[in-house]
């Protein structure tokens, strides 16, 4: 489509969408105020302790900053159970001197403040700067955000980076460029050093932006297809390169797929009141050492159990689905997080409720945007990934934070699409039987007849 001589986008193409005065001090003000309420349940949980992966995240980021790279917290032997993005962002917080869980605690708000701005940027290019503003406003109050940055868990820094690459996908599919392929593809590198799933957006998102585009011949596709992979493996190989000389076996993200694995596939998961979930107690005891040849062998032991009780694996994948999304076992779900992550369980169960709540919303901005002809799959992509990561590991509502972002600008859209249908209501009354006070109103007459 063309508007005076410039193409413009299916997102600007959807409908007339009025602007917002004052757009960007409106969205600081949001910012600001979701940092804001952040504080504020951070100090009031200043009495709890950050347990799981938070206290083995704040303690690598504090043993980084003393020279003691990657190595785990426990015996000091090397580790690569996680990609290392969120330790490396404690890391440099460290050396500024803030080693506290508090102190850690607010760059995590810091970034989760970033997450409200860039959400409502997101929300800008989809629908309108009212429809971003929304979307501001429910990323600032959310507790499906909010809660992992006093827990001080990666997915403070996971739910930024998905949605810069949401609004960089958009970007992209507006005006495709080889530089902005580039970027895509370091962006999911960026994301696989965060949470090593993540590697999925390049085949699931990447590839098909890259294919759909525009105005490019067959061959500028796979070349910049082939950028994009390239890019990706250059922001990756540092890391797996640093690993080399650390273990026996190549790591190219971590180490903790075999222990998740071996997690979800023991009588506890498979059988009795936590099906679907995961135990500790479901590891093997290993005493080789090398944590690539445990990761090996834990995916190993997994899958020979999974082998063995195939009848009642789809029962337990149904289970993994519905504890990551809400409609297995939901309050013991939540009871179970508030127990792992160390904060009060009417958290946990407000993060519930406030997704069910949202979950209707979404559905129906997904439609109204369908209508408008702008482009989804940017947003269900990451609904996607959540689904697949869990199959073959453990159900846990941890695994579905990249669905959240998308959940709440498609609410967003939603709300802001019944707030206009409200304000743009036609009149009660048929305009063929409204009366002029002098009679009926006349017929208008060509002007060639008057």
């Amino acid at each position: 489509m063309q508007s005076n001589g410039r193409q413009v986008t299916d997102t600007e193409a959807s409908e007339d969408r009025p602007q917002v005065r004052h757009f960007g001090s409106w969205l600081a003000l949001v910012a600001v105020v979701g940092f804001g309420l952040r504080i504020v349940v951070v100090i009031l949980s200043r009495g709890d302790q950050v347990n799981g992966d938070g206290y083995e995240w704040s303690k690598q980021g504090n043993l980084d900053a003393a020279g003691h790279w990657f190595v785990s917290a426990f015996n000091l032997r090397p580790d690569a159970l996680r990609p290392p993005g969120w330790a490396l962002a404690l890391t440099v917080w460290a050396w500024f001197g803030q080693h506290s869980w508090f102190h850690q605690q607010i760059l995590s708000c810091l970034i989760g403040a970033g997450t409200v701005a860039m959400i409502g940027l997101v929300g800008r290019r989809l629908a309108g700067d009212r429809t971003a503003l929304v979307a501001a406003g429910i990323a600032a109050v959310y507790a499906g955000l909010w809660v992992y940055e006093r827990a001080l868990l990666s997915e403070v820094l996971l739910l930024l980076g998905v949605t810069i690459m949401i609004l960089l996908a958009y970007r992209f599919r507006d005006r495709p460029s080889v530089g902005r392929a580039a970027v895509l593809g370091g962006m999911c590198g960026v994301l696989a050093l965060i949470r090593s799933e993540q590697i999925l957006v390049l085949p699931l998102l990447v590839l098909p932006l890259i294919l759909a585009a525009k105005g490019i011949g067959r061959r500028q596709r796979i070349t910049w297809l082939a950028l994009a992979a390239v890019v990706m493996l250059v922001v990756v190989a540092p890391w797996t390169i640093f690993n080399l000389g650390r273990f026996q076996r190549p790591v190219l993200l971590s180490n903790g797929f075999g222990a998740a694995a071996a997690e979800g596939n023991c009588n506890i998961a498979y059988y009795g009141p936590e099906t679907g979930y995961g135990d500790l107690r479901c590891l093997p005891i290993f005493v080789k050492g090398d944590q690539s040849v445990q990761d090996s062998e834990d995916a190993h032991i997994a899958l020979t159990y999974a082998e063995h009780h195939l009848s009642r694996l789809p029962v337990v994948l149904v289970a993994r689905e519905g504890r990551t999304f809400g409609f297995w076992n939901p309050f013991q779900q939540a009871d179970i997080d508030a127990q792992w992550m160390g904060t009060w369980v009417g958290v946990a169960r407000l993060a519930l409720i406030s997704y069910w709540a949202l979950l209707i919303p979404a559905v129906i901005g997904g439609v109204v945007l369908r209508r408008r002809r702008v482009a989804i799959y940017p947003l269900l992509v990451f609904v996607a990934i959540a689904a697949v990561t869990v199959l073959p590991t453990i159900g846990d509502p941890r695994y579905r934070a990249t669905a959240e972002i998308p959940l709440v600008l498609l609410a967003a859209v939603a709300i802001d699409a019944g707030l206009r249908r409200g304000r743009s209501a036609p009149s009660r009354t048929p305009r063929h039987r409204q009366k002029s006070e002098d009679g009926p109103i006349p017929t208008p007459v060509a002007a060639g007849e008057a």
